[in-house]
């Protein structure tokens, strides 16, 4: 009975730690803004920070099966937290680019020390609900955070923005630094907590028994693998695309809004809030039909639903596209881990979930990077067109896995 005890705990604290893992995503798409104005920075500078960003957060990815030979997962995961936290301070009292850029990588590499640790441990450890269920509280934390950083950005502007020519404001305060002060209080917060609990000693160890629903499923499917090098590769490249797919969405739809549609910030923000609470909602309602419908269904569905998302933000600037963009995308990442138990040999998935996260991180900062451009050259409307093919192509090489799994 303690062990169960310790097992429901376990859960209960991984689940609240994870929820600051969604806190750069969601607050850096409301701060940006307002970080562009105040350092006098342009759009431009933004692909260049998500590539430094990105960069350390893959290299936490890469790094993770060495270290986990020398290293628990779970300590990697609190060294991770930590790393974030500075960030966050630095960031919040960055004067120009260049400490923006340092800082923002800091917390990169903690976010994706974090992210990869804990999706790794929560493989060989916990069920394909329960990750569903871990992944919903970053969604949670990630729609939190617009919330906390966008009531305490404070912006008096004039007259609303108007396409090609500025905002004319009249005051402006660094509400953002507040905004990060307040977000690295919580996650030190949190940090407390996973020492508490590891000081007693209720995390199961790496060679600990994984709980009973990952050992059943594990008997009942895991009959055939992939086994050739290549499978590995376009299992990494869909979560490359997914990457892209996941921050360009929610990041440049607020530049569209804003700077072609007419929007304020306080209802981009909104937007944003309702992009994360659809993938938080899209996490617990298929973590729930993961017990009926298999990993390729929900993925079908996902991209389904999103590809609907995209469209209707594309031709209507409504908030209904928004929630259900996020929606669509927000079971992907889970279900798409979960189902590299599926595919690959069980001592391949350590590894391979650390290399799927870093390619993550990398689609973040490639795609992010090349949409940064190619909006800057030609036209913010150019968006849709661009998250649509992304969207394809995580479809397109998921489609070719299941293929070769099938006939394999």
């Amino acid at each position: 009975m303690k062990i169960k005890n310790n097992r429901i705990w376990l859960l209960v604290i991984i689940l609240v730690s994870y929820f600051v893992v969604g806190f750069p995503d969601g607050a850096f798409t409301v701060s940006w803004d307002a970080m562009e104005l105040g350092l006098g920075l342009v759009t431009f500078h933004s692909g260049i920070i998500l590539v430094g960003y990105s960069v350390t957060y893959t290299l936490a990815g890469i790094i993770l099966a060495s270290l986990n030979r020398f290293i628990k997962l779970q300590t990697i995961y609190l060294f991770g937290l930590i790393i974030m936290a500075l960030g966050f301070v630095g960031l919040a009292f960055s004067a120009n680019f260049i400490m923006a850029l340092i800082t923002i990588t800091v917390y990169g590499f903690g976010t994706g020390a974090m992210a990869s640790s804990m999706n790794a441990y929560m493989a060989k450890h916990f069920s394909a609900k329960q990750n569903n269920l871990m992944h919903f509280f970053w969604g949670a934390g990630a729609a939190v955070s617009p919330l906390i950083m966008g009531r305490l950005l404070v912006l008096d502007f004039s007259q609303t923005y108007v396409p090609g020519v500025g905002y004319d404001f009249n005051v402006y305060e660094y509400g953002w630094t507040a905004g990060y002060l307040v977000i690295a209080g919580i996650v030190g917060i949190v940090g407390l907590m996973l020492l508490i609990s590891m000081y007693k000693k209720i995390w199961i160890d790496d060679d600990g028994r994984a709980d009973e629903a990952v050992q059943t499923h594990e008997t009942s499917e895991r009959k055939k693998h992939l086994t050739k090098k290549w499978h590995e590769a376009v299992e990494i490249l869909t979560f490359f695309f997914l990457g892209g797919t996941d921050y360009t969405v929610v990041f440049f739809t607020s530049t569209v809004l804003m700077r072609e549609r007419g929007f304020t910030i306080a209802e981009v923000a909104i937007f944003s809030t309702m992009y994360y609470v659809g993938m938080t909602l899209g996490r617990l309602v298929f973590g729930w039909l993961a017990k009926w419908l298999k990993e390729i269904t929900i993925i079908r569905i996902g991209i389904v639903i999103a590809v609907t998302g995209v469209l209707t933000l594309w031709f209507t600037s409504s908030i209904v596209g928004m929630a259900f963009a996020g929606f669509g995308l927000g079971p992907l990442l889970p279900t798409l881990v979960c189902d590299t138990s599926n595919r690959f040999k069980p001592k391949l998935i350590s590894k391979l979930v650390g290399y799927e996260l870093a390619a993550f991180g990398a689609g973040i900062a490639v795609l992010f990077f090349i949409t940064s451009v190619v909006l800057t050259l030609t036209t913010y409307e150019a968006l849709f067109p661009i998250v649509l093919s992304f969207i394809l192509l995580v479809f397109l090489c998921n489609e070719i896995l299941q293929r070769a799994w099938k006939t394999s």
